[in-house]
């Protein structure tokens, strides 16, 4: 997450806020039953919001979202092994996890799927572009976005869909068989901080001055679970992936304006249609891909340098091309993988819930009990270039005036606390910080997963991926291959660094929260899980409950019964780029019902093309060309009188030739509404 400014976001007067607390009832431990059959299900389910909603990652600077471009989906995996174990792993392209969210969905699927709250995983891909404001801490509620405390809405929304998905995959199960494997890739993330990573221990021979070396700090880990199911005829094809890759979703800047999945929204759904396509399956594939160590990963773009007084444009092109590339990846990896389907399931999970305030000292590393902001975080990361907050001194991450020379031996270290140590605790009481930490492993056959709620770099990733490693291979298990974690999951606390980049107090230290030694304490943690997992057998250890008091607001549009009809407002007319980092679009207007009456998360809109005097759902490159794909974006525009409201359809990187239209779907009892015949040629004006 980059916040920048947040010195105004802390001394922001909020005035009387609404305060709203939420029970979880914790589901009781069903067992999924022994059948003897390993199963699996999988479905992607939308989760596109209504216009209005804060998009998290730029903090204050971010902007509400205005429509869509690459919508937000929930991907769901079920896995049951038939021995009696099942697990469920979400990805959603949202910028991070959320416990709170978590919870509620465990309480809605569990007694119907057996799924216990530690069998269930909600990871996320990071996008800057999607909502946030869902956690169960004030803080994140607060700061994540420009807008401020829970929508009970969108938490409510995003449960029931989730949820919705779970079961509907479970529902769904068929006779399974999946493999598991990783492939390095490179040119797709650099590190963002390399004068950090280089004070690691182990850090070799990357040198800060080898032009290259941004390329080689990295996570170049794909890693993937590939799963298939017999169809009615007894034929086992593909069905999904659930898959891990490491790089911030922030291809696409601040100044993007409606929601988008941002490059994995590319690598996603070009796996599916491919998949989908070479197989001819009868069911439509789902690439769950999740991120990984991205703490330190930038998306491999374009380095812009220092922009003082800079503006970052929105690259959609270099976003694509980036996602389309790792989705190319992605396809050789699942390919690959053919040889490899077992229908050998073997599936394990474990879980401790722990208040790492009260629960701070594990293996004589002691975590610091209160969270503190650095000043670093403010100066944001120093990734497409540096914005000017970051040229003051005392902002700008490594800075000599950003960090502490001295009294460095408490729990923070060097961190320079922002607006001093005795003033932040009456803006930022230590109460509306995160607290509670879900620390879990899922295993499936020779890979364990570590999903947790930090943004970790990637060598504190390596550190956590070898201590459990260790564990089981202490325990006599010799079986584990590839251990990877799941950054942002289950919730978000903001990073996790190791101690010697943590002293060199860029904005990932100073976002670690819990001070320098968040890493080994994190580590510490995960292998002492493992531990007791291997030792136990079963380690699924919960809070006594799940109750939280948070500040609410409202972002969804108020409803309103709109009272007008349906029609057309401005015919598709064709808008040129005017700069290379542009795309061409064609644009069509039209009057509907206002957005609290819509389903953005239904489909909306759509291109035809005329083939043989017939309108036919346009297609181009073996691709739809609808508002589930990536090359059209939905807005809205304005309101409009009897609560009707003003919305634009844009088709970007048209086809050149053919005879097209748009169509815009039903909504309540307003009909089909199309627009007039329109082509499109490299030289319209």
């Amino acid at each position: 997450m980059r916040v920048f400014l947040l010195v105004l976001g802390l001394l922001f007067f909020v005035g009387c806020v609404s305060t709203q607390e939420i029970n979880v009832a914790q589901p009781p431990l069903i067992s999924p039953g022994v059948t003897g059959v390993p199963t699996a299900g999988a479905v992607s389910i939308d989760i596109t919001p209504p216009p209005g909603m804060p998009m998290g990652g730029y903090s204050i600077l971010a902007n509400k979202g205005q429509g869509f471009r690459t919508r937000l989906k929930a991907r769901v995996i079920y896995l049951n092994d038939g021995k009696g174990h099942s697990v469920a792993l979400v990805q959603t392209d949202l910028p991070a996890g959320s416990l709170l969210l978590h919870h509620k969905v465990a309480e809605a699927v569990s007694e119907k799927t057996g799924l216990r709250a530690g069998d269930i995983a909600i990871t996320a891909s990071h996008s800057h572009s999607a909502p946030a404001n869902f956690f169960e801490n004030d803080f994140y509620n607060k700061h994540m976005t420009n807008g401020q405390w829970l929508e009970v809405s969108f938490l409510e929304f995003t449960t029931q869909r989730i949820s919705q998905g779970i079961l509907k995959a479970y529902e769904n199960r068929r006779e399974a068989r999946i493999a598991t494997g990783r492939k390095d890739i490179y040119g797709y993330n650099r590190n963002r901080s390399l004068s950090s990573y280089v004070l690691n221990e182990n850090a070799g021979e990357i040198r800060p001055d080898d032009p290259n070396a941004v390329f080689k700090a990295v996570n170049p880990a794909l890693y993937m679970v590939r799963i298939d199911v017999k169809d009615d005829s007894g034929k086992y094809k593909p069905l999904g992936a659930f898959s891990s890759f490491s790089v911030h979703a922030t291809a696409l800047t601040q100044p993007v304006k409606v929601y988008n999945a941002d490059v994995f929204a590319y690598a996603q759904k070009d796996l599916e249609w491919s998949i989908q396509r070479r197989y001819d399956t009868p069911w439509a594939v789902v690439h769950a891909m999740t991120n990984g160590t991205q703490g330190d990963m930038a998306p491999a773009l374009p380095y812009t340098g220092n922009k003082i007084f800079g503006y970052f444009p929105v690259h959609w092109k270099e976003a694509r091309k980036l996602g389309e590339g790792i989705g190319r990846e992605a396809i050789g990896l699942f390919e690959a993988l053919g040889d490899k389907l077992t229908a050998d399931i073997s599936l394990q999970s474990a879980v401790r819930e722990l208040n790492i305030r009260e629960h701070n000292v594990v293996e004589n590393i002691k975590l610091c009990k209160d969270a503190v902001v650095g000043n670093p975080l403010v100066g944001g990361a120093n990734e497409l270039g540096v914005t000017w907050i970051s040229a003051i001194p005392f902002f700008k991450g490594g800075n000599v005036m950003s960090r502490r020379w001295f009294f460095t031996g408490g729990c923070q270290g060097n961190k320079r606390h922002l607006l001093f140590s005795f003033l932040q605790p009456l803006i930022e009481p230590k109460d509306s910080f995160p607290n509670t930490v879900m620390f879990q492993l899922i295993r499936v056959n020779d890979t364990v997963i570590l999903p947790v709620p930090f943004e970790v770099t990637a060598e504190s990733g390596n550190r956590m991926a070898s201590r459990v490693k260790r564990e089981f291979f202490d325990a006599g298990d010799q079986n584990i291959r590839d251990v990877w974690v799941a950054s942002i999951s289950n919730g978000y606390f903001g990073y996790a660094t190791t101690p010697e980049e943590y002293s060199r107090q860029n904005y990932e230290g100073g976002h670690t929260l819990y001070g320098r030694y968040t890493t080994p304490y994190l580590t510490a943690q995960l292998g002492l899980l493992a531990r007791d997992f291997k030792a136990k057998g079963a380690v699924h250890e919960l809070k006594p409950d799940w109750k939280y008091t948070v500040k609410v607001n409202t972002f969804y549009p108020e409803a309103e019964v709109s009272n007008g009809q349906r029609k057309v407002i401005a015919q598709p007319k064709v808008v040129k780029a005017k700069k290379d980092y542009e795309e061409d679009y064609i644009a069509f207007r039209w009057e509907d019902v206002g957005p609290s009456e819509i389903d953005f998360h239904k489909p909306l809109s759509r291109v035809e093309v005329k083939i043989n005097e017939q309108w036919t759902p346009m297609m181009a490159e073996d691709k739809p060309i609808d508002d589930d794909g990536y090359d059209m974006e939905v807005r809205y525009m304005r309101k409009l009188d009897e609560g009707m409201g003003e919305y634009e359809v844009r088709w970007y990187n048209p086809v050149v030739g053919g005879e097209y239209r748009f169509v815009i779907e039903p909504r309540g009892n307003n009909s089909l509404l199309t627009s007039r015949a329109f082509a499109y040629n490299w030289f319209a004006e």
